[in-house]
């Protein structure tokens, strides 16, 4: 079905975005259906224009296509390191445990160090335990330099 638009509609539509019209206006309103339509659409579009908050300003498309590219490399960079961090873990911990195990043990493979020592440390025997503790702290500051220097340069 198919509405034929009123001949009033112009004056319909100047009268309900003004406020107030004619008496004439006011009265074909309320008698002819389509003006009363048009009037009462015409109302509600005006009161939500004048109540509309403005749009929050964006950032540009571009700034943010970039920045995504960004954030899509630094995970990709992770995910690759990430079995390369733990093999340097494992493996410190492995050189940590070997070497804590070689010192504690008393088997062959400590007596050339062992008689090493002493001839070379003879009248400083007491240096050994301090130096080898010294040599762990050293290995154990190197890892973390890495580790913080990985860090630093995957975050980019």
């Amino acid at each position: 079905m198919i509405k034929k638009n009123c001949e009033f509609e112009p004056q319909t539509i100047k009268a309900a975005k003004s406020g107030f019209g004619s008496e004439e206006i006011s009265a074909h309103i309320k008698s002819c259906s389509s003006c009363w339509e048009t009037a009462k659409v015409v109302r509600f579009l005006n009161t939500n224009l004048e109540n509309e908050t403005p749009a929050p300003d964006l950032p540009a498309a571009g700034f943010l296509w970039w920045k995504s590219k960004i954030i899509e490399k630094r995970r990709r960079a992770e995910r690759v390191a990430q079995p390369i961090l733990i093999a340097q873990i494992s493996g410190f911990a492995i050189a940590f445990a070997a070497f804590v195990w070689l010192l504690r043990s008393k088997s062959s493979q400590l007596d050339f160090l062992d008689t090493a020592v002493n001839r070379t440390f003879t009248s400083i025997e007491s240096l050994v335990f301090p130096l080898a503790a010294g040599i762990i702290c050293v290995a154990f500051v190197c890892l973390l330099f890495v580790l913080a220097l990985r860090r630093f340069f995957l975050e980019k």
